[in-house]
């Protein structure tokens, strides 16, 4: 929650210079949901808020006309974000800790606000029980309200590990296989777990097999197989405060139009996560400030004022 705290003080750069307009959302009688439609333009923050009782479940998700649209989920006026969208994406499902407001915060990323762009959005909320919400995901849950992508790619597994694929969410059921670093996986839907996010997965070829994992070692990635989307190699990098430049090892996972996840091996072991729009840097790793030049066809990229990364725009792009 301390990492979510400092991030989301990141995610939405400098508030107390934004216009907020804040709202509050009620559902129609009958209805435990609501679709809003909105638009935002330059820094202009919208705030929804909403009523609900400890232990409800919550789905929410937000369809956009900008890739640098996102929203933060908050309790109340504390701004540690219970969800962060331009790290974790924008759809969220969780059960609500405590009775009382909470606060959707949608807003524009601070590169795509200096530019003065808009967005138009469609937010779409739903709360019920939680006990009623521990439904089987359909074949394209994915696509759903609290869904994320397509599919998911195992990370960050200790050297020589394997991550246990149990049969039900949580610690206390039986394992039924495993998943080493790397492994892509179709992704049916993730639930939370107390405090943790457990996700349901599909995985194998010709033996599949299906269960749930952790989420937290759990990244967004392009299908199995999925032709020019997937690449790896070095770029230039430095990890530590008066190191010479060197080598580090990449792999990407790219989409349209320079969209693209990209996870960087450190030195001391671990990876560094990269998250690009259009060619442009708009997050990292919880906690961590990003800041960017350019140069010729090169984003150079400092990480908590010590880390520097050279990105070539073929890394984004292919070619």
């Amino acid at each position: 929650m301390r990492i979510l705290a400092l991030l989301a003080i990141f995610a939405c750069d400098s508030l107390s210079a934004a216009d907020i307009v804040e709202e509050r959302v009620q559902f129609a009688t009958g209805s435990s949901g609501a679709v809003i439609e909105g638009k935002l333009s330059g820094d202009t923050i919208k705030d929804y808020l909403l009523r609900a009782k400890s232990g409800q479940q919550i789905r929410i998700a937000l369809e956009t006309s900008n890739d640098a649209n996102y929203f933060n989920l908050m309790q109340g006026n504390d701004p540690a974000a219970i969800h962060i969208g331009s790290n974790a994406g924008n759809h969220y499902e969780g059960v609500l800790p405590a009775d009382g407001d909470y606060r959707i915060r949608v807003y524009l990323m601070r590169s795509a606000a200096r530019r003065d762009e808009a967005a138009n959005f469609r937010l779409s909320v739903s709360i019920g029980d939680a006990e009623l919400a521990q439904l089987q995901p359909t074949a394209d849950y994915a696509d759903g309200l609290a869904g994320g992508p397509d599919y998911w790619a195992v990370a960050n597994v200790a050297a020589g590990d394997t991550l246990n694929v149990r049969a039900g969410a949580g610690t206390a059921n039986p394992v039924v296989g495993g998943l080493a670093n790397g492994d892509r996986v179709r992704n049916l839907g993730c639930t939370m777990v107390g405090t943790s996010r457990w996700c349901r997965i599909e995985a194998g070829d010709e033996q599949r097999f299906s269960g749930w994992v952790n989420g937290h070692y759990l990244v967004e990635s392009a299908p199995p197989g999925a032709d020019g989307r997937q690449a790896s190699g070095v770029v230039p990098c430095s990890t530590a405060a008066g190191q010479p430049t060197g080598s580090c090892a990449f792999r990407v996972s790219r989409g349209e139009n320079g969209t693209a996840s990209v996870w960087i091996t450190l030195p001391t072991g671990g990876e560094r996560y990269l998250d690009f729009r259009e060619g442009r840097p708009v997050g990292t790793d919880p906690g961590l400030d990003l800041s960017f030049e350019r140069s010729g066809d090169l984003t150079l990229i400092r990480i908590g004022g010590v880390e520097r990364y050279e990105i070539p725009d073929a890394l984004l792009f292919g070619g």
